[in-house]
Formats: C-alpha cells, structure tokens, sequence
C-alpha cells in the first residue's frame, strides 16, 4: 500500500513538472503585431483605434504613406505569442458622423516573427 502511494506521488510530482516545463517554453515564444495607417487622405480629422483579439491596444497617434518595418516610429507595436490572432480596426471622426469605417482581420504569426498591418482608409495592405 505504501509502494502504491509513493509511485502515485511520483507521478503526480511528474505531471506537475511537466506542467511547468511546458508553460515556461510558451513564455519563451514571442512575436509581434505592427499597425499602421495612412489615414490623412480623407478631408475629416478622424482617430484610428486598434483592438487586438477583442482588447483595446491603443490610438495611432500618427499618420505612415508606408510600413517597411516593425520599428517605424509612429506604428502602434505590440508583443504577442505565436498563433491566430483577430483585430479590429475602427476609424472615427473628432466631430460629426461621416468618416466612420471599421476594418477586421485576422491574422497568423510565427515565433520571432513580426506580422504589419497597413490600414488606409480606402484599402488594407497585410504582410
């Protein structure tokens, strides 16, 4: 009875481990999400929301013509784990109604990868 114990301990202590082990390699995994956009080419002043699998990430605070790569000031960059993510993407004008436009996606990356969404009002540009 007691050798029963032991080895059912063991294995408990073992699963356990493993469990550990296994979420410490997931947190070694990285990639990112870059936004950018080129939305001063319509005639209304407007903001550029990015929500990132349903949570707010932030505001483009400035305007791109392109996004060559992830670092770009400006870009709104966040960290994220390999896999499917979702975005959305709403543009809203300061005053008035017109200029509204939401933009979804969803999207693949891979570990130490960095995946660009360029955001134009009238067009999307993934990469």
């Amino acid at each position: 009875m007691r050798s029963n114990l032991r080895t059912i301990s063991l294995v408990i202590a073992f699963a356990i481990l493993l469990f550990f082990v296994g979420c410490s390699k997931d947190r070694d995994r990285s990639a990112s999400v870059t936004f950018g956009a080129n939305y001063h080419v319509i005639n209304c002043i407007t903001t550029v929301t990015v929500y990132l699998d349903g949570k707010k990430i932030g505001r483009l605070e400035n305007y791109t013509d392109t996004l060559r790569s992830c670092e770009e000031p400006g870009n709104l960059t966040k960290d994220i784990v390999p896999g499917k993510h979702s975005y959305k993407v709403e543009v809203r004008p300061l005053e008035g109604n017109g200029c509204m436009k939401d933009i979804k996606g969803t999207f693949k990356v891979k570990d130490g990868e960095c995946y660009k969404v360029f955001i134009d009002y009238f067009t999307l540009w993934e990469e």
